[in-house]
């Protein structure tokens, strides 16, 4: 081997080299940092709760399937963490609330609903979970405006139980605005539940009155054939209706002549 090669060899394993070293450090470089404040809150109003199977559907499922709205407040932030508020709201008014904190550098117990803002695709969903990174950052239609949002889409099997999700963050403030979840049934091998849930209201941004329009343009163009449709069938029936015949006025009656003198 010449010396050329030789060194080529050597920058190679090199740069490899510390590319290992200082990899974790990169990632811990990134800024991870609570994109929301306390007051600010998401209403998450479209869910959608399935179970298919043969046997009984589990009690937790029919309870689940109850649900009305979810709402997300920030309580109050302490560095990385923020302490956020669920209200589980049901159809028959009841309502349920739970505290939990949410850490954006590190697994918790609320984590789902808040990651670092400002992330992108390729980036560790947090530094302490760096085999975990976001699959895309793609622009989505929430609560009345078109938001950057990044998305984890994962598929895995434990003991061949499959299991799919994805989750949607808003790239901005890094609330969680949709989810979706397809799990097989643990105790019934042929039976799944599949939920979605959906933010549909927040004060963290502005509907913005075009983005209604386009992200609800097929309903809009339906809405106007259906009233164009019902009044072009009100004025063929109008004119296919044949006119009242009018009846002759009675004459006036006639005048007696007067007395003689």
């Amino acid at each position: 081997m010449n010396n050329s090669k030789a060194n080529n060899l050597k920058l190679a394993l090199l740069a490899i080299l510390v590319a290992a070293v200082f990899a974790p450090t990169l990632i811990q470089a990134k800024n991870y940092t609570v994109g929301v404040k306390a007051g600010d809150w998401v209403k998450y109003g479209q869910i959608t709760i399935t179970w298919t199977g043969n046997g009984t559907e589990p009690s937790s499922i029919t309870d689940a399937k109850k649900l009305d709205w979810v709402r997300i407040d920030v309580l109050n932030v302490a560095g990385t963490t923020a302490s956020l508020n669920m209200t589980a709201h049901y159809n028959n008014g009841t309502q349920t609330f739970q505290t939990s904190d949410a850490d954006v550098q590190s697994p918790s117990s609320a984590g789902m609903y808040l990651i670092a803002s400002n992330l992108t695709a390729g980036d560790p969903l947090r530094p302490q979970t760096p085999e975990t990174t976001i699959n895309q950052t793609v622009t989505r239609p929430y609560a009345g405006a078109n938001r950057n949002v990044n998305m984890i889409d994962s598929k895995s099997s434990y003991q061949d139980y499959p299991s799919e999700f994805k989750i949607y963050w808003d790239q901005n403030t890094g609330i969680m605005v949709e989810m979706y979840t397809n799990q097989t049934d643990l105790t019934d091998p042929s039976a799944y539940e599949e939920t979605s849930v959906k933010a549909t209201e927040t004060n963290l941004w502005s509907a913005n009155a075009l983005d209604l329009i386009q992200n609800n343009l097929i309903y809009i163009i339906a809405g106007i054939a259906l009233i164009i449709v019902i009044v072009a069938a009100t004025i063929a029936l109008r004119r296919r209706k044949p006119p009242i015949p009018q009846q002759p006025l009675p004459p006036p009656p006639s005048t007696p002549p007067p007395p003689p003198s």
